[in-house]
């Protein structure tokens, strides 16, 4: 399907993406044209505005900003030099344009002069500036700056954490619990803290969302699982039907064996002593995926190379 092909398929969906009245969340595949809709539907708000500066394109990196803010010049200046396109597309823009020329030589907006007036900004670029119009409101002293290499500032925020441990401060007891946990490293607990704030995006919504302690741990709780699942339906795809008779049936016999050894075992692979297939893939069945790991994997998560007594596996003259 050529690139017209393509337009015409979704045409009416792009025409009400242009309804300024309306938001709407663009969901294509990559080169299906999302960035020239995106850029239709700025011109089309700025053929609406009193100044340039109302309407706000926000994007992930300078570069993309850019990138937008030159189609933008571009799609003008087509309109101020050429003739009516023949491409559907193309004339659909150069309409759009010319709108907004006649907007910008109405209000001596100059845009073509002064591009700058065109704000697409970053996130962080666009979060500077509200803490500039808001110097009280924000309580920064001086204005901050966007760190190209955060990971040494999570290092000292998880210190500062670290350092509430024998305050009175209300983080303190958390933090004990979490030591506790950890046999008391500091190193690992530092470590752990650290990656933690670098994927704040994953975890923090389900904390801001709600003030109530009880409603927090059960978002947190379902999150959790929701990866947990996630994760242990990947693992069931890698095996197949005949390697999973193979493996249910090799389970049983060492979870059998270990249940009868003299000597009471503690090992996880007896999650599995009667079972008949694969564990599921909910959150619960992880005891018996750590069976399963014991079986297979060593300590350090290698493939085992022999099979041995500690894991049910009898030698032939028993």
């Amino acid at each position: 399907m050529n690139d017209e092909a393509v337009l015409q398929a979704d045409k009416q969906a792009r025409e009400d993406a242009l309804d300024p009245a309306q938001s709407f969340i663009v969901q294509a595949p990559a080169g299906s044209g999302k960035t020239g809709l995106l850029i239709q539907r700025f011109l089309t708000l700025l053929g609406r505005v009193q100044a340039p500066e109302e309407v706000l394109a926000i994007t992930f990196t300078r570069k993309a900003a850019g990138e937008m803010r030159e189609r933008v010049l571009a799609a003008l200046d087509m309109a101020r030099q050429m003739s009516e396109p023949e491409n559907e597309h193309q004339r659909r823009t150069w309409h759009l344009a010319k709108i907004v020329l006649q907007r910008d030589q109405e209000k001596s907006w100059h845009i073509q002069d002064n591009p700058q007036r065109l704000r697409m900004q970053t996130i962080d670029s666009l979060c500077a500036s509200l803490t500039r119009q808001m110097p009280l409101l924000s309580n920064f002293g001086a204005q901050p700056g966007v760190a190209e290499n955060p990971s040494e500032l999570y290092i000292e925020a998880a210190r500062g954490t670290l350092s509430m441990l024998e305050s009175d401060n209300r983080w303190a007891l958390p933090v004990q619990r979490l030591l506790a946990h950890l046999d008391n490293n500091l190193q690992t607990v530092e470590t752990l803290l650290a990656a933690m704030l670098a994927r704040r995006d994953q975890w923090l919504r389900h904390l801001a969302t709600h003030s109530d302690e009880r409603i927090q741990r059960e978002n947190l709780e379902a999150a959790l699982k929701a990866v947990v699942h996630e994760a242990l339906q990947g693992v069931r795809r890698t095996i197949s039907g005949e390697q999973a008779s193979e493996l249910v049936e090799i389970m049983r016999y060492a979870a059998g064996n270990l249940n009868q050894a003299e000597v009471p075992s503690t090992s996880e692979i007896l999650h599995n002593l009667d079972c008949t297939e694969l564990p599921g893939e909910m959150p619960n069945e992880l005891p018996a995926w750590r069976g399963v790991v014991q079986l297979l994997l060593t300590n350090d998560g290698g493939w085992r190379k022999r099979l041995d007594v500690a894991i049910g596996m009898l030698p032939p003259n028993k």
